[in-house]
C-alpha cells in the first residue's frame, strides 16, 4: 500500500511536456496535503524524453527550490543504467538533502519503504 504522502507515477514510452500536466498536479496535491512528501517514479518502461519534457522538468524543479526541504525521499525504479547514473549524479550534486535511491524492477516493493 502506498503511503498517503507519496506521489507515485509510472512512465512508459517517450515522455513529453504534456505528460507533466499529470505529474505536476499530483505532486502539488501531495504538497498541499502534507508538510513532507516522497516521490516514487517507476521508469521501467521509459524509452526517451523530449527536449521540451526535460525543459519542463527543470522549470518545475527550479520553481520548487525554496521547498526542497519538503521532499523527503525519491525512489526511482528502473533497469536502465543511464537513468540510474543520472539519478545518482543529480541527487548528489543538486539535491543532497533528498534521499534519492534507485531500485531494479524486481525491488519495487522495497522502493515503497
Amino acid at each position: 500500500m502506498l503511503p498517503e504522502n507519496v506521489a507515485a507515477f509510472r512512465v512508459a514510452g517517450t515522455v513529453t511536456a504534456e505528460d507533466y500536466d499529470k505529474v505536476i498536479p499530483a505532486i502539488e496535491e501531495k504538497l498541499g496535503e502534507h508538510d513532507e512528501i516522497g516521490i516514487l517514479a517507476d521508469l521501467t518502461d521509459l524509452e526517451d524524453m523530449t527536449g521540451d519534457a526535460l525543459r519542463r522538468d527543470l522549470q518545475y524543479g527550479l520553481s520548487k527550490l525554496g521547498e526542497f526541504h519538503r521532499f523527503q525521499r525519491a525512489a526511482v525504479v528502473t533497469e536502465k543504467q543511464w537513468i540510474k547514473a543520472a539519478t545518482e549524479m543529480t541527487g548528489a550534486l543538486f539535491f543532497p538533502q533528498i534521499e534519492a535511491r534507485v531500485f531494479p524492477a524486481g525491488e519495487k516493493t522495497q522502493a515503497l519503504e
